[in-house]
């Protein structure tokens, strides 16, 4: 299949483009600039250089393929403006194309905003979703309402990623070169859903493939980790004997604004779907057993 790939250069996008490159698939993936090509040519990608921002460029190369996976994250400016303007694009050129019409969008589990402990799945309301994404949902709507425009639709929800050198976790793990201990928001207390970013990329590549349309993926692990549990296996990892700082949430929020009240979130996320209509099965269960491996690809940049 033909697959256009944004944020071809990403944490999750580059997996992506990854898997989809080993499926035998012929991949196309958006980067920001020509340095960043390399990063998906070296899996056979065709590289493209543009900008969510300014879709017009891009519309003519949606329309000639049969899927496209958006994976890019435009953090520089106001993505609740910026990613409805691309999505809307594209799903009007992909309506157009001649080929599957496959949209697979890329959400994310703060949607379903705190679960108090409670275990959710793809069924729990996205009305209380985190201030900081609480613009995604219209867009997920958009995402699935446009089946009725000839297109085979789908949304994932990725849990927290790791894996790799990138992602939220990486951030953890750079303040225990700082400061000799995990720092964390909070107590550490909430749990925090996870999902490694190899077996993301696996969904991604069935919901290309074979995806029925309309739905909503959650990609969660099913590990019921607490983000002080997560805390201490990397600290551990990186020789801090399990210590961990903490940082209050009031504090956080003068630092960092909506993104630490994500960090806080509380949340127990199960994706049963992806496992009963695509056969997914997530190879990495604990983070916690691989906290070592996950410390030295941190280093490695791997």
């Amino acid at each position: 299949m033909r697959v256009f790939v944004t944020g071809g250069s990403g944490y999750i996008g580059n997996a992506v483009v990854a898997a989809l490159c080993r499926a035998g698939h012929a991949v196309t993936a958006l980067v920001h600039t020509p340095e960043k090509a390399g990063l998906v040519e070296r899996f056979g990608a065709k590289a493209v250089e543009g900008d969510i921002k300014k879709p017009g460029p891009l519309v003519p190369l949606v329309a000639e393929v049969d899927a496209v996976v958006h994976a890019a994250a435009e953090m520089s400016g106001d993505m609740g403006k910026i990613d409805p303007q691309w999505v809307a694009a594209a799903l009007d050129a992909l309506s157009q194309s001649k080929g599957l019409r496959r949209f697979i969008y890329t959400s994310g589990i703060w949607v379903l905003g705190d679960t108090g402990g409670r275990v959710v799945d793809e069924t729990a309301s996205a009305d209380k979703a985190a201030a900081i994404v609480a613009w995604r949902p219209p867009v997920e709507q958009t995402v699935l309402e446009s089946g009725g425009r000839g297109i085979t639709p789908c949304v994932i929800r990725p849990a927290l990623v790791y894996g790799g050198a990138g992602g939220i976790l990486a951030m953890l793990m750079a303040s225990a070169e700082k400061e000799k201990a995990i720092r964390i928001v909070g107590e550490g207390r909430n749990h925090w859903p996870l999902v490694h970013r190899d077996d993301l990329a696996d969904l991604y590549v069935r919901c290309v493939e074979r995806a029925p349309a309309g739905q909503i993926f959650n990609a969660a692990d099913g590990s019921r980790l607490t983000l002080r549990a997560v805390a201490e296996a990397l600290s551990a990892a990186a020789g801090c004997y399990g210590n961990v700082n903490t940082t209050p949430l009031e504090e956080a929020r003068k630092q960092m604004g909506p993104f630490a009240d994500a960090l806080a979130l509380d949340q127990v996320v199960i994706g049963p779907l992806a496992e009963r209509l695509l056969g997914w099965e997530p190879r990495h269960r604990s983070l916690v057993g691989e906290a070592d491996a996950l410390y030295r690809a941190f280093k490695t940049g791997g």
